[in-house]
Parts: C-alpha cells; structure tokens; sequence
C-alpha cells in the first residue's frame, strides 16, 4: 500500500519509448500519408510524422467537405488501429495538450481497442508504463466522453491483469489509493467516481480478449469488492462540493451499478454468478439509500437527479428479490425474503409518495411526460417484481394496484404500456396460470383473489379501450406511424385478453362492445335512416376489442356474441370497420362452428358469408386479403356446416380466380382505394380461399366431392393447358402467370384430401406439367421450383396411387439438373425418395437419379466460395442425403457418393448459410450413427483418408470459422464421430487440438478438452464434451486475432 501511495505518474510516461521495439521503427518507414503519398523521413522523425497524419486523419473524417476524403480518412483510421504503432501514436497524441477534443476522443477509442483486443502485442515492460501513463490520462482529461473512454480502458486493463500485478491489493483498492492522493483535490474524487461507474459495467464483459477463466474470475473479484466500492462512492461524495457538475448523478448511476453487483449479478436480467456480498438490510440503512429515495422527490427541482434515482431505485427493488441461500429465511408466502421486508415497505412508500406528481403529470398536457416515465417505471418494476405478494391482497397492494392503474389510464400510450407486463403476470397468478406462485393456493383462494381484483381489471378495460380508436387525421398518417399504430393495439389486445381471464368473457364483451349494442338498439327503435351520425371509429375501436378478447371467448351459443356477430352486415360501409370486421369472423370461426353445432340457426352463417363476400370484392388490398383469411378459418372450422353453400362459395372462388392479379410486394394503405374499380385479387389471397374450399370438400364423402373438386381443377387446367400445349408453339408463356396457376394447382392437390380423386385428376394433367417443367426448367428457376412443388403436393396426397409417374419424373429431374444446378430440382428428387424409396418397382430409377444429381452437384463445389455461392443447392443436396439415409438408405450404398458426400463436407462445411451449414451438419451426424451394414462397410473405407481433415474442418468451425450457434451441432458430429470410429477419432482430435497455436490455449487448455473427449469415448459423457468444446470455443474465440490464428493452422495444406 506505501509502495502504491508513493508511486505517482511522470510529467511524461514511459510507455513511448517502452512499446517500440527496434524493428518497429524500421517497419515504421512503411507509414503513408492517409490520402496517399509516400513519406521518407528518418527514425527519429516517424513517431512525430505519423501523430500528424493521425490528427490530418481525424480532421478529415469530421471536417472535410468530400465524401470520398472522409472514405479514405476512415479507412486509414481504421488500419491503423490494427497496427502496434498505434500504441504510441495514442499515447502521445492523449499527452499532447494542443490535441483538439475530437482528436483526443479518437485516440481514447483507438486506445481502448488496442487494450481489449491486442494487449498482447505489449512487452511485459510497457505494461506498467501503460498503466501509470493511463491515470496521468485521466486525471488530465476531465469529465467528459474523452475520461470516460478512459475509464473504459483502464477497466480493460484490469480485466487483462490479476489482482497480483495490482501491488497484491487488485486494481479497484489499488486505483482508489492512486486517484485520490493525499485527498485534497476534489477532481481526484470526480475521476475515482468515473472508474465506479465503468467497473462494474465491465465486469463479465467480452470485449476485453482474456481468457475465459480470468473474465469469470475479474467477476468475481469485482463482486467481492462490493462493500469496499459503496464505501468509496460514499467518500466520493462527500469529497466532492456541492457545486461539482453531476455529483449526485454520478453517485447514484456508481450506487446502481455496484448495488446489482453485490447481489452477484452482472446484468440487470441476469441470474446471480456469486452469494450477494451485501444485505437488504445493509442496503436499507445505506445513506446512499436514502439519497436515492430522497432524490425521487426532486423531480421538479433537478430532474436529471430524478432520472438517476429512479435508476439506483430500481436496482434496490431487483435487491430485495435476491434469493437467499438459507430457504427458510424467505416466508412460505411470499416471493420477498423476510430479510428484505423493511427496505421493500421503505421503498413502495417512497413511490407511493409520488402519486400526487404523476396524477399533476397525467394533467399537464406532455409537459411533464419524462417525470411520468419515471414514476410509471418505479411503478411497474415495483408490480412486476412483487407481484406474488400483490396478488395477496392486502391493503398496501390495492394501494400499488390503485396507482398502477393510473399510469394505465396515462394519456401517453408509450408510458401506459409500460404497466402492460404487470397486468399480465398478476393475471398468470390469480388465474392459477403461474402455478410456481398459486400451487400452495386452492381453487377457493384463486376464485377470492379474482374477485378482490375484478374492479382494477374491469378498470384496466375501461383505461386501455379508449385507445384503440384511429384518430381523425390518421389518413395521413406514414408508414411507421401505421405501424406504431398496430403495435400498439396488439400490445393492448393481449393486455385485454389477460383482463378477459380475470374479469371473464360475458362481462368483458359487455364492457367493449357497448358502442355495437348502442348501435342495434337504435336501429331497432328508432325510425332514422340507417347509420345516419354512427361515428366508424368508435364501432371499429369497439369490434377490435371484441376480436382481441377471443382467445377467451364465452360458451358456444352466448347471446351477446351471436347478437354482436350477426349484426356485422349492418355496420356502416368503411373500408377499416369491413376490415376489422372480417377479421373478427376469423377469430370466432371456432366458436361459430360451435354454436352451430348447439343448435344455432345457420343463417348466421350466410350472414357472415355476405359480409364476407362484400370485403372479397371491396377495392381495399388489405380488406380482400382479410377476407380471404377469414374465409379460409371459417371452412376450416365449420366445414360440415357449410356444405350447402357449396355453390356460391364455389363461383366465389371463380370469380378469384378470375381476377388474379400479379401484385406482389407492399399493400396499400387501407384509407387509399386501387385506382381500378374492377378489384384483382392477389394471387395468395386465392390461395386463402381454395385452402378454405378444400376442406369443405374434404368434409364430403368422394362421390360427391368429385364434380366440386372438378369445378375448383377446371379453369386451372384449362389454362395451364393452353400455356404449355402438346404442340409447342414459338411464343414463351409468361412465366409470372403460369406460377400463379401452379400455386393454385398445388393448393388443390394440397387442401383436398381425397387421394383418389388427386391421383386420377394429377395423372391426367400429367403430360401438360411434364411439359411445362421441361420448358422452364433450363430457362426459369423460380418457374420450376412452383411446378415442382405442385408435383410435390399431388405425390403427397396421392401416395401410392402416383408410382407409375416416378421412373419418368426421375428420368426428368436428372436430365434438367444435368443442364442447370437448380435447387428445386434436387427437393424433387427428395420427394420421390420419400414417398417410393421402399417401393421396389421404382427403387433402382430412384437410387440412379440420387446417384446422378449428387455426383454432378460435388463436381460443381470444389471450392468454399463455390459453397457460398450455391447455398440453396448446398442446402437441398444434403437434405437429400438425409431423406435417402432413413427412407432408401440403398441409394447411399454406392463408394463414390460417400466419398464425394464427405469431400464436400470438409470442403464446404464453413459455409457461411445457416440452413446450408446445419444441413449438411445433421446429415453427417446422422450419416455416422447409421447402422445399416452396408454404410458401415463403405464408411469403413472412405472415411479413415478424409479423417483427419474432417476433424480439423469440425475444430475450425467451432473454434471460430462458423457462429457460435453451431456448436452445438459441431458437437453432435464430434461425439458420432468418436461413436463411430472410436480409437481413431481420439487419434485425429489429439492431433487436431495440437494444432492450435500456444499462444491462443495452452497446453492445459488443450488437455482439459481432450480429456472429456476421452471420456466421451469411455463412458458416452456428452454433456461435458459439449461444455468443454464450448470452453474451448470462447476462449478461441475472445477475439479476431485469436480466430483467425486458429483457422490458420487448422486448414492449413
């Protein structure tokens, strides 16, 4: 401690001439001027010359008038953070008092980076340097983003060094002796103050490139210095005058900080890494405590000060909710631990007490919205936190219900939201949802709590409704506030869902739907002309509340439902109320079909069917779209019931058809009509509603469901027919359309599930889809991915019915794959291995088309970019592979497919495509635990020349090649791999994992591994080779240096 107090930072530091080794200054030379240019200039003279072109650079960036010149300034700026001289230039340029803020700030990055991510490149020797030249920095610079960057940097530091190398005392005790000096200074106090904030920020973070053991283990020491830091804020603040610019700011956001530390969490969300270090009661009794809880208070006096302890304030409540080690210190109750009672009653008083300002808040016009944040904050975490004891009932939690409701009611639907998340979990819990908190509760305690919050719920409904309804001028609303628009009302429709639970369907219909029975009341007593004065968007706000409430409908046949949906023909004509309207029948499709089934009468149904209709050919994009939706819903929910509407339902979808239109992309907006009053229907809302009309044929016995399913597959037919003739014709058809027929085709062969019927109607149109995949299939990709996704959906359902087109259709994919690498092609392929691999009539036309397609597809992936370029035909290859491993496993038993199957994997297996990548991982997996004799015996062959680099391929992809989410994949493959070969996978991972550089894991690091990859190979311990490749992986991957030194000697050749 002598040692440190005496040590203080030299007029200029050392880490100059400390960092520079000798033939840095020769390679030095190599330093351009940032525009270009080079630069002849002697040893001595290089360090100054290349701090000049930093400052030119930075001065480039922000200043200069081009674009092109800022370009060539940013990327200089970026290299030359890469390099080790950028150590020196930093230093200097931090020390040098002409250096201009914008100048200082880039070097404090810069800086910043260098330590995190290459505090290797250091000598031992200039560690020390760095470190003294880093406080003189930062008792130099004040307050400001400059310091802070610092702050950062020095926290880094700390990251990289153990507690040993900070004078045996660890870096906080160490910097806290260095800062503070004899303690007459009070800007010493302000910096101290700036590294408490930093360091806790810090602790467990990933930027620094440390190895994992010494990132968990600065956690740690961090945690354990809990205690020893609040104190330090307290001696902070009180060194600190009352006219220091955000002292208390300060204090509090460092008291925040630290407090979520000391209960052993990292994060705010995260779950606690240690025992806490310091006690509810502790905390409550803390004078920086009580500063937070006073400063709520000065929300009209200093603001700032207000935000900062809502802050602190709301890292207490988390404390209080620390679990505690000795179970029975916490009631059997309650989710609060009994320690933690007092400081939790100090605290909801204290928000409790801010009641009065958020009411004046709510008044104010916007003008106080801020300070509303922060009481609905406190509010909502106070809620969301203790809601288990809440839901108890007790006085003081009407009381936070009371004021949580006023922050519902809110004008500002953002700050209104933020209690949405309470209201759902207290509804969880009285409803018996969440049964970790209501297990020990029975069904009588559950019916009196719902009872005693019933009036806060019915009121919850009343504030939130209110909101749902388009203001006037929304026609001119843009495309975001559209949007907004709609996240709102989902975030309050699920918030009306959670009420409906509690408060139940009947009375929560009753409460929204009021506008709609005002409505039919006076169209049933009063002779005016029809929705004379009926204001749309009240109905509309009202409809919308009635269709977010049906995940909680009432019983099938309520009154007050079928009253409100039978008066949907009725409601005035406005393309948003059609909307909603429609949108409604697709969430009561169910409960309709159930009400029918009571006994309602059907002509409900051709009520809806008309509104229905009306929305089908309204001039409104979104509405048809809707409608097309809800018509699907309805079939699919009722579809015995409608039965008898066949006809007209089946010229509805004619005249669909009819009408398609090549639209794709955006919609427009609702209040803006097409410029054709003759309306075109988009070609997947056709597809909506053939959906629907198959399964209402479905739903009819075969005799009669043949002559409905021809009307549905004649006028698709008979175009296509024409498009693609038996007698070719010199015009092309227009691929746009035909894909849209095909789509439509394929939804037939899709919904309708009447195999003989299918397979008959499929081997008619046979020869016409033959025809048309070979006249697109060399010409139009996405034209042949539709036709072979119809044929896909015609072999589906037909089955076995279809085995006589397969030799043919084989035939045909191979020799259109032949021509042209297409994707599609290989899915097809696919599709007959797994609906005729075990039919022995095709087997052998199946086995050659599979050997064909993966023969040529490895002849055109020679290369990693050949991989990266094709990763849709990468994708489908392997999935092919794996179709034939469990459905045709013979197609596989061929020498050369394996070979080249694994030729591509080692080659390809960094492909940098999700699908692709975890494609050809599961098919090797499951390729290495087949146990079909003759895979083994091929396995047995190929595999042992390809081993050793299919391991290295595996290593490189966890280690850092691939994204970390593909360990665990890489892992599966790596214990099937020692499944499989046993003795001689351990061979291959020992000498694989030698490979990795020293530098990046140490031999201890590369035993700890092999160790669980030897116990997987004893015992089958996958568990821990997943972790201990995971352990690996991080530390491997702490940062880019480290990745590509590995990838580098594991793929070398």
């Amino acid at each position: 401690n002598d040692r440190a107090s005496s040590e203080r930072p030299t007029a200029r530091p050392l880490l100059l001439c400390c960092v520079k080794p000798p033939q840095s200054l020769a390679r030095a030379h190599a330093f351009r001027r940032w525009r270009g240019g080079p630069v002849s200039l002697g040893a001595e003279d290089v360090m100054a010359e290349a701090i000049v072109q930093f400052k030119e650079a930075v001065q480039a960036l922000h200043h200069h008038p081009e674009a092109i010149v800022k370009k060539q300034a940013e990327q200089w700026l970026e290299r030359f953070q890469e390099d080790v001289d950028a150590w020196t230039v930093c230093d200097a340029v931090l020390h040098d008092p002409t250096s201009t803020p914008e100048v200082n700030f880039m070097s404090a990055q810069a800086l910043k980076r260098k330590v995190q991510q290459d505090f290797a490149e250091l000598p031992s020797v200039a560690i020390r340097s760095l470190r003294e030249s880093l406080v003189a920095l930062l008792l130099k610079h004040g307050e400001g983003p400059v310091r802070t960057q610092l702050a950062v940097t020095m926290a880094s530091l700390a990251a990289h060094l153990p507690a040993a190398e900070w004078d045996g005392i660890g870096a906080l005790q160490w910097l806290a002796i260095r800062m503070t000096g004899d303690g007459s200074n009070p800007s010493r106090f302000s910096c101290l103050l700036e590294l408490l904030i930093v360091f806790p920020q810090e602790a467990g973070s990933y930027r620094p490139a440390v190895h994992p053991e010494r990132r968990r283990s600065f956690a740690r020491e961090l945690i354990l210095e809990s205690k020893s830091a609040i104190t330090m804020i307290t001696t902070c603040l009180e060194q600190l005058t009352m006219n220091t610019k955000n002292a208390y700011e300060h204090s509090l956001d460092a008291y925040a900080a630290w407090v979520r530390l000391s209960q052993g969490r990292l994060h705010a969300d995260d779950l606690p890494v240690e025992a806490p270090q310091i006690d509810a009661a502790t905390l409550c009794a803390h004078p920086l405590t009580l500063l937070a809880l006073k400063s709520l208070t000065t929300h009209d006096s200093r603001p700032s000060q207000f935000d900062h302890a809502v802050d602190a304030t709301c890292e207490l409540i988390r404390a209080t909710r620390t679990q505690v080690v000795d179970s029975r210190d916490s009631d059997r109750h309650s989710s609060i631990p009994v320690s933690s009672l007092q400081l939790v009653q100090v605290i909801v008083s204290s928000v409790l007490e801010l009641k009065p300002a958020l009411l004046a808040a709510s008044q104010s016009e916007g003008s106080l919205d801020e300070i509303a944040k922060g009481i609905s904050r406190l509010l909502a975490e106070i809620g969301e936190e203790y809601v288990a004891v809440i839901a108890e009932g007790n006085p003081e939690s009407i009381a936070v219900v009371e004021s949580i409701l006023i922050v519902t009611a809110y004008p500002d639907t953002d700050i209104a939201s933020m209690s949405f998340v309470f209201w759902h979990k207290l509804s969880n819990v009285l409803t018996g949802r969440e049964q970790r908190n209501a297990s020990h509760e029975g069904a009588g305690e559950l019916i009196r709590r719902k009872q005693l919050f019933f009036p806060a719920y019915v009121q919850l409904i009343h504030n939130v409704i209110g909101r749902l309804q388009y203001p006037k001028d929304f026609q001119h609303w843009t495309r975001e506030e559209y949007r907004e628009f709609k996240r709102m009302r989902y975030a309050i429709a699920d918030t009306l869902t959670e009420a409906a639970s509690v408060v139940g369907a009947i009375q929560t219909l009753h409460i929204v739907s009021t506008p709609i029975q005002e409505l039919n009341k006076a169209e049933a007593t009063v002779l005016t002309p029809k929705n004379t004065g009926v204001d749309w968007r009240r109905l509309e706000a009202s409809l919308y509340c009635v269709r977010s409430v049906s995940k909680e409908p009432p019983p099938a046949g309520d009154p007050l439902l079928l009253s409100i949906l039978a008066s949907l023909p009725n409601l005035p004509e406005h393309p948003q109320l059609l909307y909603t309207a429609v949108l409604t029948i697709s969430a009561y499709s169910e409960w309709v079909s159930a009400s029918i089934a009571l006994g309602t009468d059907s002509v409900l149904l051709q009520k809806l069917l008309g509104v229905l209709h009306r929305a089908l050919v309204s001039t409104h994009t979104d509405t048809r779209g809707a409608a097309a939706l809800a018509l699907k819903h309805i079939c699919d929910a009722a579809a015995d019931h409608l039965v008898t509407f066949l006809d007209p339902l089946v010229q509805l979808y004619v005249m669909a058809l009819n009408s398609m239109t090549d639209s794709q992309g955006t919609t427009p907006h609702l209040s803006s009509p097409s410029t054709s009053h003759h309306f075109q229907m988009h070609a997947d809302d056709v597809i909506q509603i053939i959906e629907g009309l198959g399964h209402v044929t479905t739903a009819l016995p075969v005799e009669q469901a043949d002559p409905v399913f021809s009307a549905l597959l004649a006028p698709i037919s008979v175009l296509l027919n024409a498009m693609f003739p038996e007698v070719m014709v010199s015009v092309k058809p227009d691929t746009n359309i035909a894909v849209k027929y095909f789509d439509c085709l394929a939804a037939v062969m899709r919904y309708v599930s009447h195999p003989e019927l299918v397979a008959t109607s499929f081997h008619e149109l046979w020869p016409m889809v033959s025809r048309a995949l070979v006249s697109c299939g060399n010409t139009d990709m996405r034209c042949t991915e539709h036709i072979c996704r119809c044929i896909k959906y015609a072999i589906r359902t037909s089955g076995h019915r279809l085995t006589d087109i397969v030799n043919s259709a084989a035939s045909m994919y191979t020799s259109l794959f032949a021509q042209r690498r297409q994707a599609s092609l290989l899915f097809a392929v696919s599709e007959l291995v797994r609906s005729f691999g075990n039919d022995i009539s095709c087997s052998q036309a199946i086995c050659l088309s599979v050997e064909e397609v993966i023969l040529r597809t490895a002849e055109s992936l020679k290369t990693l970019s050949d991989f990266d370029d094709a990763p849709d035909v990468v994708d489908d290859a392997f999935l092919l592979l794996k179709t034939c491993l469990k459905y045709c496993p013979k197609a596989l038993a061929n020498p050369q497919i394996v070979a080249s199957t694994l030729d591509m994997l080692i080659c390809g297996l960094h492909v940098q495509h999700r699908e692709a990548c975890c494609s050809m991982l599961d098919f090797t997996r499951n390729l290495l635990y087949a146990r079909n004799e003759d895979l083994v015996d091929i396995l047995g062959q190929v595999l042992p020349p390809r081993g050793g680099a299919l391991v290295r391929s595996l290593l490189a992809g966890a280690l850092g090649a691939l994204p970390s989410s593909r360990l665990s994949d890489i892992s599966g493959v790596i214990a099937a791999l020692l499944s499989c070969t046993y003795a001689q996978s351990v061979v291959w991972l020992r000498e694989a994992t030698s490979l990795i550089p020293d530098h990046v894991a140490s031999a201890s690091d590369k035993d700890v591994f092999f160790h669980s990859v030897s116990r997987f190979a004893e015992s089958g311990d996958g568990h821990t080779l997943g972790k201990s490749l995971d352990d690996l992986s991080e530390l491997c991957r702490r940062s880019k240096r480290h990745r590509i030194a590995v990838a580098e000697s594991l793929l070398k050749t």
